[in-house]
């Protein structure tokens, strides 16, 4: 892909997906923005916004006519609660297949939204690659409709795909960074405790949870990968894990916060402790093994842990800013 080659970013007005429009406008590539919302005022400018459904025929014709040298697919639903269903099912799993046939058709690179939720519970706190996704030693396999939609997507793609498009499939973490609050309960746990300390000096948190960890990734950092993906040459058709690699447990999550509502407000953050209802669909631990990723993308991005305490840091500065204006 050449610096100025174009990209299609579907679920572009999300928040990945918008600042997926962001980065790729910025490293001087012509962008296509699609979504069934209207386009984010601020990144007007950054692409030619249609608004619509992924699945159009008339975009997918555009694509297998091989307008877009890459497509980067943001779109679907996120939420973790949604039933299942043949409208799960056509969002997360059918629709993006008919995209990747019209990518294959057109001769684009397509990179799509996974998650790390495919691998449910863990069973060993330590870190779970790829191809563990299905070892039930492992983990449990998905707790939820949405987390089902993603693996059969994953699984289809790699049977159908194993030659003949270029391809990934990136199962993130959690991603967490700067305008992600419009995902209300879908936003990661980081941003929501750090929102509910800088804005009214107490955080909630189940009664469970304070043992638990989870992987975190700065949207920066999921962005410039996404980026270089795309730029780079010789990348094997695969699912990729995406995160950090480390897992932050939620008691540091709530010593974070403590210590910062106590510098900014002079005074200590109160912590709520509640029963969890969900207990049984509850990831108490996420943490990608990234080897695979480091080897088919060498000078990729990381994080480190001191990373996201500096970039909680900063989020948290700018919900009390926020609060107090």
């Amino acid at each position: 892909m050449t610096p100025d080659s174009t990209v299609l970013v579907t679920g572009a007005a999300g928040f990945i997906g918008r600042h997926t429009v962001s980065a790729f406008h910025t490293a001087g590539h012509q962008v296509t923005a699609i979504d069934l919302r209207p386009a984010p005022t601020h990144l007007a400018h950054a692409a030619r916004w249609h608004r619509g459904d992924f699945t159009a025929p008339d975009l997918l014709a555009e694509v297998a006519a091989g307008r877009y040298a890459t497509v980067v697919h943001q779109a679907g639903t996120s939420d973790t609660h949604a039933p299942a269903g043949p409208d799960l099912d056509e969002t997360n799993t059918l629709g993006p297949l008919r995209l990747a046939e019209a990518c294959r058709t057109g001769g684009a690179c397509l990179i799509y939204a996974s998650s790390h939720s495919v691998y449910g519970t863990l069973h060993h706190r330590t870190p779970i690659a790829e191809d563990s996704d299905t070892d039930r030693t492992r983990c449990s396999g998905p707790l939820n409709p949405y987390a089902a939609s993603k693996l059969a997507l994953d699984q289809q793609m790699r049977t159908r795909h194993a030659t003949g498009l270029a391809w990934a499939g990136l199962r993130y973490t959690n991603v967490f960074g700067p305008d992600e609050t419009d995902k209300g309960p879908m936003a990661s746990i980081l941003t929501q405790l750090l929102r509910q300390a800088a804005q009214t000096g107490t955080v909630r948190m189940f009664e469970d949870s304070l043992t638990a960890a989870r992987d975190y990734i700065a949207i920066e950092t999921v962005t410039t990968t996404v980026v270089q993906l795309a730029a780079a040459p010789a990348v094997p058709a695969a699912v990729y894990n995406l995160g950090a690699g480390t897992a932050v447990s939620f008691a540091d999550l709530a010593q974070w916060c403590a210590r910062l509502h106590r510098a900014a407000a002079g005074r200590d953050l109160r912590v709520d402790l509640a029963p969890n209802p969900v207990s049984a669909a509850y990831q108490y631990f996420t943490c990608a093994d990234m080897t695979t990723l480091d080897k088919a993308l060498p000078g990729r991005p990381t994080t480190s842990a001191q990373s996201i305490e500096a970039r909680a840091a900063e989020l948290f500065r700018s919900f009390r800013a926020t609060s107090t204006a």
